[in-house]
Order: C-alpha cells, then structure tokens, then sequence
C-alpha cells in the first residue's frame, strides 16, 4: 500500500498535465490579487460573498475573497485526481497493481489517501498562494475580529466540502473507468443538486445540498453545522459506493 501511495506522488510530479493545470490554477489566483475577480465554477446564489476591487485583495483579504471562488480549487482537484485515478481505470493499469499481490481493497484506500492529501495541498496552495501574492502586491490588510477562528472555520469545511466532490465524481469514474465523466458529473451536479431546495424550500437541510462553504457563512452557526452534516453524509455513503463498486466489478 505505502508503495502504491509512493509511486503515484512520484507519477503525479512527473506529469505535465499536473504541471500544467497548476500553473492554470495559479494564473486564476493571480487575476483575482492583480484585477479583482477569479474564475467560477457553478451557479452563483446569494450566500456568494462578492468580489471587491483588486485593492481589497490584500493578504488577509485574498484569504476571504478567494474562499467564495473555491469551486476552481475543486475543479483543478479533480483534474489531478483524473491523472491519478481517471487514467489508472481507463488503461487499466489498476491490473498491474492487483497481480502483484494487492487486494483490491488495498488499492482503493492506497488511492484514497492519496486523493485526500492531493485534496488537501490543492487548499492549501490555493490559499498560500493567494495570501502571499496579496500581500507583496497589496500589503497585509486589516485583519477582521476572530479571523483566524472564522478562516479555519472555513478552511476546515472547504476541505470537507471538496472531498464530498471528490467523493461523488469518483462513484462515477468507477462505475464508468471514463475521465470525462468526471468532469461531466461534476457540472451537472453543480446543477442538479440545487434542484431540490428549488422544489422544497421550506425543507432547511436540501440548501445545503449544493455543497459550498464560503468566509461570510461563519457567523451562522446553523449554515456550519448543516453544511458538515451533508458534506460528511456524502464522502461516507459516495466513498462506500465507490469502494463496492470497485470490489464487486468484473476487471
């Protein structure tokens, strides 16, 4: 497992396609610290914090302002989950792995791991990325009451939010073995699942089915703990679906 783990961090820094997308990624956060808006991914709604002038990207306020453009974050994430996991079950190089002696359980939590921690760092750079530029260019900026509370906060849920995306588009890249399903079940599902509070407002818990946490929905204490409910309930249920899929399939 440790070697399935090593291998794939050593393929992914040796492709160009991770190379490249990243360098995308960074060009995104760069346009929103030099002209004040990022790329997005989705379909607005009014928990959207608006994106101010390039001035306000300050260190602190980059932080802030990019948390409401997360959706590139997530969809950059699945690209790089594509080349670890999308070509693996496309060219069946998961074979290879399976005769050498690793379960199939082994395979899928080895890649697990891996798209955890890749799910991660695409945070964590995003976010690095954005502070660091806002401050060369812009300074520090004034940093709000219990900022660092309120970012983790949103940091925390992001993370859980990104990988309940991930969790989803994954069911799909097993039960198919096809890398664009990824990407078109992740736009279909920016879509769909707004769908249902569209149809029941009046039942609290379906708006969060859009799964998406920004900064300005930290001083609800409601939107946090309902937001970690669906984000959570959908990385066990897709995760076990993804794990079953896999263990049952016909290789």
């Amino acid at each position: 497992m440790l070697h399935t783990i090593h291998a794939d961090f050593y393929r992914l820094f040796r492709s160009k396609g991770f190379w490249i997308s990243e360098i995308i990624l960074a060009l995104n956060i760069i346009s929103g610290v030099l002209l004040g808006g990022t790329g997005h991914v989705g379909v607005e709604t009014g928990a959207k914090q608006a994106v101010k002038s390039a001035s306000s990207w300050t260190g602190v306020g980059s932080l802030i302002n990019y948390s409401s453009s997360i959706s590139m974050t997530v969809l950059f994430t699945l690209i790089v989950v594509s080349i670890i996991l999308g070509v693996d079950l496309a060219q069946k190089l998961y074979k290879n792995n399976l005769t050498s002696g690793i379960s199939r359980s082994g395979f899928f939590f080895a890649k697990a791991t891996v798209i955890v921690a890749i799910t991660l760092g695409q945070l964590l750079l995003s976010y690095g990325l954005a502070f660091v530029l806002g401050t060369l260019c812009h300074g520090l900026g004034t940093v709000p009451d219990h900022f660092v509370r309120n970012f983790a906060l949103t940091f925390l849920l992001q993370f859980l939010c990104n990988l309940a995306w991930v969790s989803l588009t994954t069911v799909a890249l097993y039960l198919t073995h096809s890398i664009v399903t990824t990407f078109v079940t992740y736009t279909l599902g920016l879509v769909a699942l707004t769908v249902p509070a569209a149809i029941f407002p009046k039942v609290e818990i379906l708006k969060y089915l859009s799964i998406n946490f920004n900064y300005g929905m930290t001083a609800d204490k409601t939107i946090i703990q309902n937001t970690a409910i669906v984000a959570v309930g959908f990385i066990l249920a897709f995760t076990t679906l993804s794990l079953i899929t896999f263990e049952k399939q016909d290789l």
